[in-house]
Order: C-alpha cells, then sequence, then structure tokens
C-alpha cells in the first residue's frame, strides 16, 4: 500500500507541475498574463516599487507557486492510488 502511496505522489506532483505550465502557456493571453507577470504584480504592490517580470525573485515566487500547485497534485494522486489499489485488491478476492 505504501508504494502505490507513493506511485501516486509521485504520479500527481508531475501532472500538478506539467497542468501549471501547459495552462501558463496556453492561457498566457486569453487570462490577462502569465504566472510570472501575476507575480511581478503582487510584489510590486508588496514592496511599493515596481518589479520587472524577468527579475530573479519572480522567478523564484513562480517556481514556488508551481510547487505548491505540485504538491497539492500529489496529495490528491497519493489519495487516488490508494483508493484504486483499495478498490483493485477487493476486486481481486
Amino acid at each position: 500500500m505504501k508504494k502505490a502511496f507513493r506511485i501516486g505522489l509521485i504520479g500527481g506532483f508531475i501532472a500538478g507541475v506539467i497542468v501549471a505550465i501547459a495552462m501558463d502557456l496556453a492561457f498566457k493571453d486569453a487570462l490577462g498574463g502569465s504566472w510570472a507577470d501575476a507575480v511581478s504584480h503582487d510584489l510590486s504592490i508588496i514592496l511599493k516599487r515596481p518589479v520587472p517580470s524577468s527579475s530573479f525573485i519572480v522567478l523564484l515566487g513562480v517556481i514556488f507557486l508551481v510547487g505548491i500547485v505540485g504538491l497539492f497534485g500529489a496529495l490528491i494522486g497519493g489519495v487516488v492510488a490508494l483508493f484504486l489499489y483499495k478498490l483493485f485488491s477487493l476486486l481481486k478476492n
């Protein structure tokens, strides 16, 4: 059961990161900007001075946000993998 949960964690993390990056690339014009633009805007408000979207701190913020999305995906993937493991073990018996 631990193995199924770990596989689900890894798969969910990878899927979450891929979905976050794909949405950023596909919808950045339709939604008004990319992850970097959003982080830059928020940092500009917090620091009360303009922060360019090509800044190093913006890149760190984007990595942090995509990591949070990946961790959320990992949690969901682990739970789904456990559910599927239990389901298939019940069907096998």
